[in-house]
């Protein structure tokens, strides 16, 4: 897609159904000086328009359920399988923390909406947290890894930076220094 083409879709308005919940106020940027706070990035007026969904179920620390059947898979990270124990089940465990089933997902998309297996993608954002961007939550957290599939690359150095803190820090997979084998590397067999 043309660059001006999409700008231009990035600037129109988002129409919200007449039932939508309220969206909550404007994130702030997490205070760093907190490692634990809710980590946000601020909207500005270039900031797609969000969608939502109620949460059906988590299934793992990168992708949920919808109660209208949608898959949504969370961009730019790539959470331990649920067969790699104990990891996947701590990082799903996690998500479920912070987007449990009722809760309302607001769903940023990024220039590709969906990949090979039908699932939504989405920069995922919760209205229950003032606006907590899940995906740098989970990353910042230590529950996954950064993956990118271009196109949508958007995020990407704050995801990577968040990854890095939570090694450095020795959160979440990392804390007790165990988890040594990458999801992608996983589903290849390579460990």
């Amino acid at each position: 897609m043309c660059p001006a083409l999409l700008a231009l879709l990035a600037c129109q308005p988002a129409e919200a159904p007449a039932d939508a919940p309220a969206a909550g106020g404007t994130p702030v940027a997490a205070d760093a000086s907190t490692p634990n706070a809710a980590p946000t990035i601020p909207r500005t007026p270039s900031t797609p328009p969000r969608t939502f969904c109620i949460v059906a179920a988590v299934s793992d620390g990168d992708s949920f359920r919808c109660t209208d059947d949608r898959r949504v898979r969370l961009l730019l990270l790539d959470a331990p399988e649920m067969s790699q124990r104990p990891f996947g089940t701590r990082s799903r465990d996690a998500l479920r923390r912070v987007l449990a089933r009722g809760d309302t997902a607001w769903l940023e998309y990024d220039v590709q909406r969906e990949d090979r297996y039908g699932r939504t993608l989405a920069h995922v954002w919760t209205a229950e947290l003032g606006g907590t961007h899940l995906n740098l939550q989970q990353a910042r957290d230590g529950w996954a890894v950064a993956v990118v599939f271009p196109p949508n690359v958007r995020h990407i150095e704050a995801v990577r930076a968040a990854v890095a803190d939570a090694r450095r820090a020795r959160r979440g997979l990392w804390a007790d220094g165990a988890f040594t084998c990458e999801p992608i590397a996983h589903k290849r067999g390579d460990c």
